[in-house]
C-alpha cells in the first residue's frame, strides 16, 4: 500500500516525464522524416520543365548503355571499353534524356502522342519497329518469346531459367519504352520537317539565288592599315556596346584551374631492373616444355598455340622466323618500351583462313537437348539444310540469323574455340559436319571454304613492359607532395614551378567537361573544381599515369560575362567599326572614279573574284565575306561600287561580268539542296527547344 501511495503522490511528475519522452520521440521522428524528405528532394540528376530524373533512374539508363557499348566493343574490336568512356556515356545518356523530355513536352503541346494500339502494332503487329525486327528471325519467334517471358506460370522452369526470363522481361519493357520514345520523336520532328518543306516559290527563289553569277575586280584596305593608337574608345562607348549586345556575352558556369601534371614513367633503374629480369629467364624460356604455363606468369603478351602467317608478322619477327630452325631463341632486345624475346615453337603450311558455319547449343545440355543435337547432327550428315537448321535451333543468334555463318576466320580466331575446333579448320581437309565442344558450347561445325596454304609459324613471345617501380612511384609522388607543401598560394604555385622542373598548365572547365589538356577522362578533376573554393589546393589525383594537382584560379557562375571581362572583345569590335568609318570617310574625300584609282587611294592593288553567286559562302583568298558577296551580286555592271565594310577590311569593287544560267529550273535538284539546309535547321530547332526549356543540370553533384 505504501508503494501505491508513493506512485499516486508522484503521478503528476510521471505524466510530465512521459509527456517529455513522447515529445522527444515525435520530434526525433519528425526530424528524421524531414532529413529523408530533404534527401529525396535533392536526389535529382536533371529536371526538365519540372520533371525530374533521379540518380537511380539515371544510373539504370547509364548501366544499360554501358552494357550495350561494352558488347559492341567486344564484338567489333575484341576489347573492353577504353579508359574514360564511362564519363562519355554519362554525357550521352544525359543529352538523350534532355532531348527526349523536351520533345515529349513539345509534342504534348500540339497533341501528338503514341497510342497503345500504335505501340502494339510496332512491337508485335504488321509494322514491327526495326530495333525489334533485328532481334528475331521471324514474327512467330517474336510472339513465342513474348508468350514465354510474360507467362503467368513459370513453375515448369528451373530457378536459373526463371531468373533469365525475368531479366528478359525487364529488358523487353525497357525496349517498349525506347520504341515509344523514338516513335514520338519521329512523329513530332516529322511534323516540324513538313512545316519547313519548300514550296514552289522557295525552290524558285533558291534557283534564282544561284542562277546569276558575277565576276568583279576589288581592292581591299585592311583594318590593320589604321593604327590602334589613332582610334579613341571611351568608357561610355564600351558600356553602350556591352548593353546593346549583352545577350552575346551570356555564359555558362565555368572554372579556370591552374594545374601541374607529372607523368608517372619508369626511371633508368627500372629499365635496368627489367633487363636483368628478362635475362635471368632466358635459359628457362629456351628449354621449357610447358610454354603456356611458363608465360602465364612471366609475359605481358598472352600466348596461344595458334599459327600465324609469316607474311603478316612485323619485320623483326619475320626475319627471325625465316632464318631460324624450330626451337631457336632470339633476344632479349628492346622495342616500344618493352624487353622482348622470341622462341620459334613450330612451322608449317596451312590455309591462311577458312570459311566456317556452325550451330551452337548450350554446353551443359540435358538429355532431351542432347537427343535433339544428335537428331540435327544426323539430319545434317544426310544432306539436311544447314542454314535452315541454324536459324531454327542455334543458341548464338547473330550467326543463327545468317544461316549459321561465322565467316572467314584465322587461326587466332579459331583457337579461342579450342584445339579440336582449330584442328578441324586448319589441320584437316574435311568439309563434313563435325560435333565439337568448346568453352562456349556444343557446336555442329562445317568448313565450307579454305584459302590456299601459306607459310605459318607459332612464335612464343616473352615480353616484359618497363613499368615504374614502387620506388619510382613514391619518388614522383613525393616530388609533387613536397612542391605543394611549399607553395600553397596561387602566386607561388605558378611562379616556382619552372625552377623545380615542373610546368603549370591552365584549363577552363564547364560542368559538361570530360577531358582537358592531355587527359582523356578528367571528370574527377572537373567535379572537384566545381565544388572547390578559389585558390585552395586539390588532392593529388592519380589519373592516366599522371600525378595531377590543381588550384581554382577563377570562378564564373552562369549568367552574363561582366563588362570588364567582355571589354577585350568589345574593344576589338569597336576598333573595327571605327576603323571602317575612318577608311570609308577617307575614300569619300578622295572620291576615286574607277577601281584602279580606288586601289591607289587605298594603297592596295586590284584583285579579281570569279563565279560568285548569292549562294556563295566564301571567296578564294578572302574567306567568308557575306557583305561583299551580297553587294556584288546585286550591283550594276561596269560601275565602281562601295565602300563595303567586311570582315578583313573595307572593299571597293566593280562588276566586270554577269551571267545568267539559261537552263530551266530542276525542281528535284533544288529540293534536294534545300532539304539539306532544312536538316541542318532541324538540329538548330532542337537546340532552340532546349534553350527555351527549364533545364536544371545537377550532374556535377553526382558524377
Amino acid at each position: 500500500m505504501a508503494t501505491l501511495q508513493k506512485i499516486r503522490n508522484k503521478a503528476g511528475l510521471l505524466v510530465i516525464v512521459i509527456g517529455i519522452a513522447l515529445l522527444a520521440f515525435i520530434i526525433g521522428d519528425f526530424l528524421n522524416s524531414g532529413q529523408a524528405f530533404f534527401r529525396m528532394s535533392q536526389d535529382k540528376v536533371v529536371v526538365v520543365n519540372g520533371k525530374k530524373v533521379t540518380t537511380q533512374e539515371f544510373s539504370e539508363l547509364v548501366n544499360r548503355r554501358t552494357e550495350e557499348m561494352q558488347a559492341m566493343f567486344r564484338q567489333q574490336y575484341g576489347m573492353s571499353l577504353p579508359e574514360g568512356y564511362s564519363a562519355r556515356i554519362n554525357k550521352e545518356v544525359f543529352d538523350q534524356i534532355v532531348r527526349e523530355m523536351v520533345i515529349s513536352d513539345a509534342a504534348a503541346q500540339v497533341g501528338i502522342k503514341v497510342s497503345k494500339e500504335e505501340l502494339t502494332d510496332m512491337l508485335q503487329g504488321d509494322h514491327i519497329a526495326p530495333q525489334v525486327q533485328q532481334m528475331f528471325s521471324s514474327k512467330a519467334e517474336l510472339l513465342n518469346f513474348l508468350q514465354v517471358i510474360f507467362s503467368d506460370d513459370l513453375s515448369q522452369y528451373p530457378d536459373n531459367v526463371v531468373e533469365q526470363i525475368m531479366d528478359y522481361r525487364t529488358k523487353w519493357i525497357n525496349l517498349e519504352q525506347d520504341v515509344k520514345k523514338q516513335r514520338l520523336s519521329e512523329k513530332y520532328l516529322g511534323l516540324v520537317l513538313k512545316t519547313m518543306a519548300p514550296n514552289k516559290y522557295d525552290l524558285q527563289a533558291s534557283y534564282e539565288n544561284g542562277r546569276k553569277s558575277v565576276a568583279f575586280n576589288y581592292a581591299l584596305q585592311p583594318y590593320s592599315s589604321v593604327a590602334d593608337k589613332d582610334i579613341t574608345i571611351s568608357n561610355e562607348e564600351l558600356t553602350a556596346a556591352y548593353n546593346k549586345n549583352k545577350e552575346r556575352y551570356k555564359q555558362d558556369a565555368h572554372r579556370t584551374i591552374k594545374y601541374i601534371a607529372v607523368d608517372i614513367v619508369p626511371s633508368e633503374a627500372d629499365y635496368k631492373t627489367t633487363e636483368e629480369k628478362i635475362n635471368a629467364l632466358r635459359e628457362t624460356f629456351s628449354s621449357t616444355k610447358d610454354m603456356g604455363g611458363f608465360l602465364t606468369f612471366n609475359t605481358d603478351v598472352p600466348y596461344t598455340e595458334a599459327y600465324v602467317a609469316v607474311a603478316s608478322m612485323d619485320e623483326e619477327m619475320k626475319n627471325f622466323v625465316q632464318k631460324s630452325p624450330v626451337g631457336d631463341v632470339y633476344g632479349p632486345f628492346f622495342e616500344d618500351e618493352s624487353y622482348k624475346m622470341y622462341r620459334l615453337m613450330g612451322k608449317h603450311n596451312a590455309p591462311d583462313s577458312v570459311k566456317v558455319r556452325h550451330i551452337m547449343f548450350p554446353l551443359n545440355s540435358d538429355a532431351d537437348m542432347n537427343a535433339r543435337i544428335d537428331s540435327i547432327y544426323t539430319v545434317l550428315k544426310n544432306g539436311g539444310n544447314f542454314a535452315e537448321m541454324a536459324s531454327r535451333f542455334s543458341a548464338e543468334r547473330n550467326s543463327g540469323a545468317n544461316g549459321g555463318e561465322i565467316g572467314w576466320v584465322s587461326e587466332i580466331d579459331a583457337i579461342q574455340f579450342g584445339k579440336e575446333f582449330n584442328d578441324l579448320c586448319f589441320n584437316s581437309n574435311s568439309k563434313s559436319v563435325a560435333r565439337i565442344e568448346s568453352p562456349y558450347g556444343i557446336h555442329l561445325v562445317q568448313v565450307t571454304e579454305r584459302k590456299a596454304p601459306v607459310a605459318k609459324a607459332n612464335v612464343a613471345q616473352l615480353v616484359m613492359n618497363v613499368r615504374p617501380s614502387s620506388d619510382t612511384y613514391s619518388e614522383l609522388y613525393n616530388k609533387v607532395s613536397q612542391y605543394i607543401a611549399n607553395n600553397t598560394k596561387l602566386a607561388d604555385f605558378e611562379a616556382n614551378a619552372t625552377s623545380n622542373g615542373l610546368q603549370v598548365n591552365t584549363a577552363t572547365l564547364t560542368p559538361d567537361e570530360i577531358s582537358f589538356g592531355t587527359l582523356n577522362d578528367g571528370r574527377s578533376v572537373v567535379r572537384w573544381a566545381f565544388n572547390a573554393k578559389k585558390e585552395v589546393l586539390s588532392e593529388i589525383f592519380n589519373l592516366e599515369n599522371k600525378f595531377l594537382v590543381a588550384m581554382v584560379s577563377n570562378i564564373a557562375e552562369e549568367g552574363y560575362m561582366p563588362q570588364t571581362a567582355a571589354e577585350p572583345y568589345l574593344r576589338q569590335e569597336l576598333l573595327r567599326d571605327k576603323k571602317a568609318e575612318k577608311i570609308m570617310a577617307d575614300l569619300k574625300a578622295k572620291n576615286p572614279s574607277n577601281i584602279e584609282a580606288a586601289a591607289q587611294a587605298m594603297n592596295s592593288k586590284v584583285e579579281e573574284a570569279k563565279f560568285i553567286t548569292f549562294n556563295t559562302s566564301s571567296i578564294a583568298g578572302l574567306g567568308s565575306e557575306s557583305a561583299l558577296i551580297g553587294a556584288a551580286t546585286s550591283a550594276a555592271k561596269g560601275q565602281l561600287a562601295g565602300p563595303v565594310a567586311g570582315n578583313r577590311g573595307v572593299y571597293m569593287f566593280a562588276v566586270t561580268s554577269q551571267e545568267n544560267n539559261t537552263e530551266p529550273i530542276d525542281a528535284a535538284a533544288e529540293a534536294e539542296k534545300y532539304n539539306q539546309k532544312v536538316y541542318l535547321l532541324l538540329n538548330q530547332f532542337i537546340s532552340v527547344l532546349e534553350e527555351n526549356s527549364d533545364i536544371e543540370d545537377n550532374r556535377i553533384k553526382f558524377y
